[in-house]
């Protein structure tokens, strides 16, 4: 089941685009560090500290939250948060997503 859940996100971090990205919405990286914890963080304390971002639910019960941080010279990133079924955080994955043309 664990590795279910690494593809999902994955394959989640993989396939963002331009689109899902505008949806989402944009917050400074060192909030979403402090913010979010694996294993401690609920789904809850991170809509209340952070804001509704963008989601994907699943059958199961799991959800995929995505937001954006500004990085270094005009590139954009995304924080992609796996959230299991009881609703705590399990897993977190970043990365820069694309560079803005100036």
């Amino acid at each position: 089941m664990k590795w279910l859940a690494v593809f999902a996100l994955a394959l989640l971090a993989a396939c963002s685009g331009t689109r899902a990205l505008q949806a989402s919405k944009t917050v400074p990286y060192a909030t979403l560090e402090q913010t979010v914890q694996p294993g401690s963080s609920t789904r809850e304390q991170v809509r209340a500290a952070l804001g509704d971002s963008t989601a994907i639910r699943f059958d199961s019960g799991n959800e995929v939250w995505s937001y954006n941080y500004p990085t270094a010279a005009g590139a954009h990133g995304e924080f992609v948060i796996l959230f299991g079924a009881d609703g705590v955080v399990r897993k977190v994955r970043s990365g820069e997503v694309y560079r803005l043309k100036k």
